[in-house]
């Protein structure tokens, strides 16, 4: 995967990205709305939507979408966001695994 700049997305540009059931789109819209809106808890709440997605690229992305949130938001509910992450850390793939890894570990440094 290359890296590329993502445009920031506003609630409106973005939900309509995650509501679409196109994997690059939602993809594009939880990238977007990290860097683009300014409502934490409802970026926070859309990458929880997708963490389970059966897509394995939505699912890492949610995830790591967290752990960008944490940094740059520098704020969570982790009363929903860890509990997550800690499932996601038993998972059977070891790509989500060292995605929620990491993603716990931006949380920790991040997140007071």
């Amino acid at each position: 995967m290359k890296y590329e700049a993502f445009k920031p997305l506003d609630k409106t540009a973005a939900g309509e990205m995650l509501l679409s059931g196109d994997e690059e789109k939602i993809v594009y819209g939880l990238l977007g709305a990290v860097e683009g809106d300014t409502d934490w808890r409802w970026v926070q709440d859309q990458c929880l939507r997708f963490v389970n997605d059966p897509r394995e690229n939505v699912a890492r992305v949610a995830i790591q979408c967290l752990g960008h949130l944490a940094r740059l938001e520098r704020k969570l509910d982790l009363e929903k966001v860890l509990p997550v992450l800690d499932a996601c850390t038993v998972h059977k793939n070891p790509l989500i695994r060292g995605v929620a890894e990491d993603a716990k570990g931006d949380i920790k440094v991040f997140v007071k």
